[in-house]
């Protein structure tokens, strides 16, 4: 089997566990209705939110490559579901900045969590040097990506 095909079938195969393993964690997680209740994108936004300071609709917009009415859309749900609050600017009053509320901040960690979970998950199929060497290439593969 060609290398692409090995790692496009281990991406699917890790994909769908992580899928099962986070939803495993939501069904027993006290306090994981919201996450359940979240789409994929709105989880996105809140992790740009939450990674950047002063973040505005046109830069999640720009991020994202969409338009800043879609992104209203969204960040008008997760203000109305009590998960950001928009910040006026105190030196220009035009420009409006988004961040997480504390209860944004507790989806995000619960969240958070059921991802360190699942690499526990994962490191312990591996012994500690294949735990070194798999950590090592995973850094390179993302450290590359996110350059590109």
């Amino acid at each position: 089997m060609p290398q692409e095909e090995v790692i496009v079938k281990a991406i699917n195969i890790i994909s769908e566990s992580m899928r099962e393993s986070m939803r495993r964690y939501k069904e027993n997680t006290q306090n994981s209705k919201e996450l359940f209740n979240l789409s994929i994108t709105q989880l996105h936004y809140l992790h740009v939110i939450r990674e950047r300071t002063n973040t505005t609709i046109t830069e999640i917009a720009e991020i994202f490559g969409v338009q800043k009415s879609t992104v209203t859309v969204t960040v008008n749900k997760l203000l109305q579901c009590g998960f950001i609050e928009k910040i006026t600017s105190k030196s220009d009053l035009r420009v409006v900045y988004v961040s997480l509320t504390e209860k944004g901040k507790e989806v995000i960690e619960l969240e958070d969590q059921g991802y360190r979970q699942f690499a526990a998950y994962i490191l312990a199929m591996l012994d500690e040097e294949e735990q070194s060497t798999f950590t090592f290439l995973l850094n390179k593969v993302t450290n590359n990506i996110t350059r590109s």
